[in-house]
């Protein structure tokens, strides 16, 4: 393991500061200054400012209801809340963030890895998503694949639930991606929720809710 993944972990941080903290020579392994990119074992013996940091690295993966009206980010955005307000635990990031106005399932972890496989685009994993807009639209005529700001956007399928509510899902991840595909086939969104990421489901989680993943 890199050490700025270790230190990341374990002094609930960012790698980029976990490398200042290198730089600034706060960081021992093995009674001897860490360097940048290290790579470091389990019977290494790791101090921050003398104190030694413990050895095994735990894990942690779980689903979230993200409600509406929170911000995907540790920092404040203006008057917005950020989705920590309601975790508490900034060890755990995330794969694939929802803007403030849409719901639905995220997935957390302090498995920097296993969320960048999640969001890789040769994996190819599938969300899905329930939209529901203000008019009825007939799904045959619907643009699947769009160019916005000469930006190719594109969802897999769209499949009409009842007269509002469409299931939508796509491979892809860009910065609002569904909200901008359906604004140019002129058409609001009124909700936006993700249910599913892969084979993780949203099921009966309930808005603002974390449940811990048991297998990975």
């Amino acid at each position: 393991m890199r050490i700025n993944k270790y230190l990341a972990l374990h002094l609930n941080t960012s790698r980029r500061k976990a490398d200042e903290l290198i730089l600034k020579n706060k960081i021992k392994v093995n009674n001897k200054l860490a360097v940048l990119g290290q790579e470091i074992i389990t019977s290494d013996i790791i101090s921050y400012n003398g104190k030694i940091l413990p050895s095994d690295v735990m894990y942690k993966y779980y689903k979230f209801y993200k409600p509406i009206g929170y911000v995907c980010s540790t920092k404040t955005q203006g008057q917005s809340k950020t989705i920590y307000e309601i975790l508490g635990d900034y060890s755990l990031k995330y794969s694939g963030r929802l803007d403030k106005d849409s719901e639905g399932l995220m997935l957390l972890s302090n498995d920097g890895d296993w969320l960048n496989s999640l969001n890789h685009p040769s994996n190819k994993i599938m969300k899905e998503y329930v939209v529901t807009l203000f008019e009825s639209i007939e799904v045959n005529s619907f643009k699947k694949q769009v160019v916005d700001n000469g930006e190719t956007l594109k969802i897999d399928s769209i499949v009409k639930k009842n007269q509002l509510e469409y299931r939508v899902a796509l491979t892809t991840g860009k910065n609002r991606e569904i909200r901008r595909i359906f604004s140019k086939n002129k058409l609001e969104i009124k909700n936006l929720k993700r249910i599913s990421i892969g084979s993780y489901k949203l099921g009966k989680l309930k808005i603002g809710e974390l449940s811990e993943i048991k297998s990975i």
